[in-house]
């Protein structure tokens, strides 16, 4: 009896966490088909929270704190006022915090922080352009060190370098040897997983062309 007890409560566990990872995996999936297409009007800040709501049913991972901390991102580039769009990219911060808690040496963690850095110097490019710019640097380095072949690593440092001054080391003639490695990056990067980060691709063909002339 007391055998048969263990065995249905072992199975009836089975059958939840089955249950909870088809919920999640439908729940992410809808979330990032959305943000994925990317249509005018997409209300990021509102899937942002969508994201956080994911995450605070699944504290063990870190992709949904990762979406909720990107979306947060991509909702700041529509707000022109410096204290709201501090606010927003406050709460991108704060998702990419407890990410990297759960996930320390994640490559794409750090890259994701290097892009808050770069969203927080258009709040005030003269007080937050210098120093955060080598802060987002210093990331993308260390991400390109746990790995060599991240596009998205690769794509920011090139936007670090066209946006810098030329009589600094910047330009578009210094970025677009940058660009077109991170295009061939791109090319390859694995898609296998619909969990793993492909942004960044359409925007480096852009500024390839934008290198180009």
């Amino acid at each position: 009896m007391k055998k048969s007890m263990i065995t249905i409560a072992v199975v009836l566990m089975s059958l939840i966490t089955v249950a909870g990872t088809a919920g999640f995996n439908k729940s992410m999936k809808k979330n990032l088909k959305t943000i994925r297409v990317n249509e005018e009007g997409t209300d990021y800040i509102k899937i942002g929270s969508k994201f956080g709501e994911i995450a605070k049913q699944n504290t063990n991972r870190y992709e949904p704190l990762y979406y909720s901390a990107y979306s947060y991102i991509l909702g700041s580039w529509n707000i022109s006022d410096p204290v709201e769009k501090t606010k927003v990219l406050d709460k991108a911060k704060i998702q990419i915090d407890k990410a990297l808690a759960i996930s320390p040496n994640n490559d794409e963690l750090l890259v994701l922080n290097a892009f808050y850095f770069q969203a927080m110097i258009m709040v005030n490019p003269q007080q937050y352009g210098q120093s955060y710019s080598a802060k987002a640097n210093g990331l993308l380095v260390k991400a390109q060190v746990i790995n060599s072949k991240n596009p998205r690593a690769e794509f920011l440092l090139a936007q670090n370098i066209y946006y810098r001054p030329e009589q600094f080391g910047g330009g578009k003639d210094k970025a677009l040897p940058l660009f077109l490695k991170a295009a061939e990056l791109f090319a390859h990067q694995d898609k296998s997983n619909y969990l793993v980060p492909v942004w960044g691709e359409n925007t480096n063909s852009q500024m390839l062309k934008e290198c180009s002339y």
